[in-house]
């Protein structure tokens, strides 16, 4: 029976290397698509608008990301059950999780809009804006607030139209709003002359039409059918929905905290050094997001494997689940090391894409792409760790692999080296969490991979 199951789903039959293919490049544009919202309205604001106001959106881009982490909570969590409930033939457990975690998503993300968009100014002070910066970060903040309940929302019923098999309309959807944002940019900066508030209007209502296709796709999924039932809360899928979030969710959150602290550090410490404090503050910012859309790549990947491995786990088909993380490392460090050479070799293109300054803001900008993204090579095995201990249902292995990076490692080098070197502390502290984290996460998985073995020839 379980056989003849197997065979009717293609996670279960197909060869791992298609199935990876088919279900990661999909999203790895989705992810990209996401990553440009930001970088998009960057390059016209750089050339618009100016450096301060670039400097005004990696303040709020923290902010922003604490709403994606929220959808990554509810997101992230349910796909992992559903490819679970999936697996172990339980239709009905995962359709109900979906429904709780639209109306969880939907409840949880109007009251964070309200609450950014009433404290933006202490917010924006707290993740380090500088007397230049802030003006420029509360015109942009208070808008993008108002587009929160959009992203949240949006972002967690795309994970499951991914893990329901749909990974092109998933990317569509995305697609959608980032080719939209594209347009509107340069129209409402230049065009309309609506300086940075027109960048902010052009992505929340890009944000807008993405949701709307995502919310078409309720009525068309292929393994589940939504009834009035499924929306009404349940503690205990509620509760574990989150529960397989929260690695994802910690992860993202874990990069708030470090936005906050290395902003302050970078200001603080730029301001007693020749680079003064906006340059670091808005130089940095551009390297992390230069950087998130090339390894959106390795991301997308690890992210493509979670509903193969999930099903398989939950079909007790151990050996594919070894197949399909194995091969999904092996492809998120390649993209790792060509991102690695193209930020050591080409820093000085990346940075122009933002327009061109004073050479001093150049000449910080270069180390932080050739410091700070030193040892990126090693990013695609931790990537893969996260979501593969998610998908398999180990919350806590998830939490500790996926917070190794941003948490546990980079915040105490980052404190201790700034005391040591100044402003080039925060750079340094990169390749040494890097380093950390990539033997962290190898040391997990070979455990799980070793145990994997174990179950398959017990089996």
């Amino acid at each position: 029976m379980q056989h003849e199951a197997n065979h009717k789903n293609p996670l279960g039959t197909e060869k791992v290397g298609a199935l990876l293919r088919k279900y990661a490049i999909p999203s790895i544009i989705s992810l990209i698509i996401n990553s440009l919202y930001n970088i998009v309205d960057q390059i016209f604001i750089g050339h618009g608008v100016g450096y301060l106001g670039n400097g005004a959106t990696n303040i709020v881009a923290p902010i922003a990301t604490i709403a994606i982490a929220l959808s990554a909570l509810f997101g992230d969590g349910l796909a992992a059950i559903y490819s679970l409930s999936l697996g172990r033939k339980e239709p009905k457990k995962a359709a109900q999780s979906v429904g709780n975690m639209i109306v969880l998503a939907s409840i949880v993300g109007i009251l964070f809009g309200v609450f950014a968009f009433l404290f933006i100014e202490p917010l924006c002070i707290l993740f380090g804006a500088t007397d230049n910066i802030l003006p420029y970060a509360l015109r942009y903040g208070r808008i993008i607030a108002v587009g929160f309940p959009f992203v949240i929302l949006s972002s967690a019923i795309n994970s499951v139209i991914r893990a329901d098999g749909s990974p092109r309309y998933a990317m569509f959807s995305m697609m959608i709003g980032a080719i939209l944002n594209t347009i509107l940019d340069p129209i409402f900066i230049m065009g309309f002359h609506w300086s940075i508030e027109g960048a902010a209007i052009a992505t929340i209502f890009s944000q807008f039409v993405g949701l709307c296709c995502n919310i078409a796709y309720l009525f068309r999924f292929k393994n589940i059918r939504l009834e009035k039932a499924c929306f009404v809360p349940g503690s205990s899928i509620s509760f574990r929905i989150m529960g397989l979030g929260l690695a994802s969710c910690f992860n993202n959150l874990a990069a708030t905290l470090i936005a906050a602290i290395s902003n302050n550090l970078l200001a603080s410490c730029g301001a007693r050094s020749p680079y003064g404090p906006d340059i670091p503050v808005t130089t940095f910012g551009l390297c992390l997001k230069v950087s998130m859309i090339i390894f959106s790549v390795a991301i997308g990947i690890a992210s493509g494997s979670q509903p193969i491995i999930g099903y398989n786990y939950g079909a007790n088909l151990n050996r594919r689940v070894r197949d399909t993380y194995l091969c999904a490392c092996k492809y998120a460090t390649l993209v790792a090391i060509v991102a690695f050479i193209a930020f050591e070799a080409f820093p000085l293109f990346f940075l122009r894409l933002f327009g061109t300054e004073s050479p001093l803001y150049e000449e910080f900008g270069v180390k932080c792409f050739r410091i700070y993204l030193l040892l990126t090579f090693l990013n695609g095995v931790q990537a893969c760790a996260g979501v593969f201990f998610q998908a398999i249902g180990k919350p806590v292995k998830a939490a500790v692999t996926s917070l190794s990076k941003q948490f546990l490692f980079i915040l105490p080098a980052m404190l201790i080296l700034t005391r040591l070197i100044g402003v080039e502390g925060v750079l340094w502290s990169g390749p040494v969490a890097d380093a950390l984290a990539f033997l962290l996460a190898g040391g997990f998985s070979i455990g799980e991979l070793r145990k994997l073995k174990e179950r398959e020839a017990a089996k």
